[in-house]
């Protein structure tokens, strides 16, 4: 697949949305705005830089390539966090105070949703507490579906939370927010 093949697969409403979700999840970082459009527009370019970085062996660009340079751009900057389905609350808790774009203030609810969560409630069910908890600080919690076992948790300005599903949707992808 060449450089052009691939333009054409990231084109149009897809490409300008990738980078619009990159600007709503990480306003202030030209890092993760700079990454994802590398790896739009020189994808070839991108893998090279990957494979340099970091020991990785990407043989050639593919169509979820500058998804995958958002979700890695964001998991760097500590914008977003990988939580497997069955990681323990307290763990997805303490990962989700730890982001960057974390609410400043009290996180006493969450030592007591910790201790209270049932497991066997999934963790979606988690996800949508936290979001309950967090609402008031004006920041909403988002799942970036990955399709996968891992859920893909970044943070949101609650006004945002429409447009980033709408986002996602043009680039193929799905996004829930709490």
């Amino acid at each position: 697949m060449t450089e052009s093949n691939l333009g054409a697969i990231v084109g149009g409403p897809a490409r300008d949305a990738l980078r619009a979700i990159a600007e709503l999840l990480a306003p202030d970082s030209t890092v993760v705005i700079d990454r994802v459009t590398l790896a739009i527009e020189y994808p070839e370019r991108y893998v090279e830089v990957q494979n340099e970085l970091y020991s990785q062996t990407l043989e050639k660009p593919h169509p979820e390539l500058a998804w995958f340079a958002l979700v890695d751009a964001l998991h760097d900057r500590k914008l977003l966090v990988w939580v497997d389905w069955n990681e323990d609350a307290a763990e997805v808790l303490g990962q989700l105070r730890a982001l960057e774009s974390a609410p400043a203030g009290s996180w006493e609810w969450a030592q007591s949703l910790a201790m209270t969560f049932d497991r066997s409630a999934g963790l979606e069910s988690l996800l949508a507490r936290v979001g309950d908890n967090i609402t008031e600080t004006g920041v909403s919690l988002a799942w970036l579906d990955s399709d996968s076992d891992t859920f893909l948790i970044a943070l949101v300005p609650s006004v945002h939370g429409a447009t980033l599903v709408e986002l996602a949707l043009a680039t193929g992808h799905c996004v829930r927010v709490f």
